[in-house]
């Protein structure tokens, strides 16, 4: 039983940690609503993978890369 003791302590600590650090974790967002954004419509012809995203920091220009 005394060694039940030291780790029950240790995995409550963690879980009391790993709790902690949850909350304050951001949350990517990856979605959006359509009323929020003002949407622009980006077409190149013979583009078809757009594989970086920039997004400048006062966050009025959206940069694709191809």
């Amino acid at each position: 039983m005394r060694m039940c003791t030291p780790i029950r302590g240790l995995l409550m600590a963690l879980a009391v940690m790993f709790g902690t650090a949850m909350a304050f974790a951001p949350i990517p967002r990856i979605t959006w609503e359509h009323r929020e954004v003002r949407l622009v419509q980006f077409h190149e012809p013979d583009i078809y993978n757009y594989s970086a995203l920039l997004l400048s920091e006062n966050k009025d220009t959206l940069y694709i890369g191809a």
